[in-house]
């Protein structure tokens, strides 16, 4: 009753039509890293917006975002419920946002009334961007447990602009459409082109970021796999500190750099010998100095990756001291960056807690947290330390380990059967704490 269909839509026949170019923008769906489902249907709901107002959208909405997945019955009737009830909503939104801006201007042809359309679409597309989205990521982030707010910032934000962008796309879409002698009708058809190009770009996306993804776990896993002992460790160090940055509640993006910088904390090591790394016992003085590079070497690796230019001073000052003493660069307190301090806690923890080539009996957990009160503030943030030891059980635990699917030339000896240098010099004068072993 307060909103009827608009006649530039061409009644039930331009309804229908719009339905049609909806349901091909609907078809092929990208599952972002999440699992929220993205299309470009936004395009011409939003065009239905301009041409029909909410009723129209609603309709438009409702039928056209139907997908193959749903008709194939491969997700239940109340996610499919869901799914629709939410974009018919968002869209129904959106177009009683443009109905009262044509109504503010009061059908004004001008420029300024044209212009003052065109930011009423911006912000119906707005509307129904932060409904829709919102409510996608309530569901996901209730049937994986994973935070709303990670969901938002992995799926939603990674998004944003080119959803943004697809307004005035609709836009253009619904002038065309208004054409004289029929013309809109096969002319705004072609532009499915442009649609099946953005979503190609959201496929390049995940497809990129998975890739990424995958090859800094690779190169962690080519790291670690060099002994039986250390074996999952980076993998186990990023879980931890990941926990603990939930914890203290950190920015996502921020989570996100020490997950990444917690894999390739020891990337370094690649540069230290095995005589030196696999070595069953103290270090001398030269082999210290040595293993003590591994942090310069990582960061000078992960330097060039532009993608990784946030990760490479967590990197390199993971081994910092809190107060000073640590290495590469005996830099202290809080000029530590807060990654770093993080990962230097979760590191030892780790390293306490497996087996290694000098210590082959772990630590237990209560001597492990023990060892990183006692030294509290001198080699570990005091504001850090509570919160791993605050941490549940299951995420310090460490997991039962997986098939082994290293090739096959590193099954092949062990790390006692490696040669050794002579074990001469004195150990390093600056003290030789558990939670300081070559982790």
């Amino acid at each position: 009753m307060l909103f009827r269909l608009r006649s530039d839509i061409e009644g039930p026949l331009g309804v229908g039509y719009w339905i049609a170019l909806t349901l091909v923008a609907s078809a092929l769906p990208v599952r972002l890293p999440q699992g929220i489902q993205a299309s470009v249907s936004f395009a011409p709901i939003m065009a239905s917006v301009v041409l029909g107002g909410p009723i129209a959208a609603g309709i438009v909405a409702l039928v056209g975002t139907t997908e193959g997945r749903e008709l194939r019955r491969t997700v239940p009737w109340y996610g499919t419920l869901f799914n629709h009830a939410a974009l018919m909503t968002s869209a129904v939104a959106a177009g009683m946002v443009f109905d009262l801006t044509l109504r503010a201007i009061g059908g004004s042809q001008n420029d300024a009334g044209a212009v003052i359309a065109f930011i009423g679409l911006l912000a119906a597309g707005v509307v129904y961007y932060l409904i829709s989205a919102a409510l996608a990521v309530a569901a996901v982030s209730l049937r994986t447990g994973v935070s709303a707010r990670t969901v938002w910032a992995k799926d939603i934000g990674a998004i944003a602009p080119n959803l943004i962008g697809l307004v005035p796309l609709g836009w253009l879409m619904a002038q065309i459409f208004t054409l004289p002698n029929d013309v809109g009708w096969w002319a705004t058809a072609l532009f499915v082109v442009p649609l099946i190009t953005t979503r190609v770009a959201y496929q390049r996306y995940v497809e990129t970021r998975e890739l990424f993804e995958q090859t800094i776990g690779a190169l962690a896993n080519a790291v670690d796999a060099r002994d039986k002992y250390t074996r999952g460790h980076s993998g186990r160090v990023s879980r931890i500190a990941e926990a603990m940055c939930r914890v203290m509640n950190l920015p996502e993006t921020e989570i996100e750099t020490i997950k990444w910088a917690g894999l390739l904390h020891d990337v370094g090591k690649i540069g230290v010998r095995d005589n030196i790394l696999l070595k069953e016992g103290p270090l001398d003085k030269e082999e210290r100095y040595l293993m003590n590079q591994h942090p310069t070497i990582g960061a000078e690796i992960v330097a060039p990756a532009r993608q990784l230019v946030r990760e490479a001073p967590l990197i390199l000052t993971h081994h910092e001291w809190f107060n000073g003493s640590g290495y590469p660069g005996g830099v202290e307190a809080l000029d530590i960056p807060l990654g770093a301090r993080i990962l230097g806690v979760a590191d030892a923890y780790e390293a306490m807690t497996s087996a290694r080539p000098y210590r082959k009996t772990p630590l237990s957990h209560e001597i492990a947290i023990s060892e990183l009160r006692k030294y509290s503030g001198i080699q570990f943030d005091p504001q850090v330390v509570p919160i791993l030891i605050g941490l549940p059980h299951e995420i310090l635990d460490r997991r039962p380990e997986g098939p082994d699917e290293l090739p096959t030339m590193l099954h092949a000896g062990t790390p006692s059967s490696r040669p050794e240098s002579p074990r001469e010099g004195t150990p390093p004068s600056r003290p030789q704490l558990a939670s300081d072993d070559v982790s």
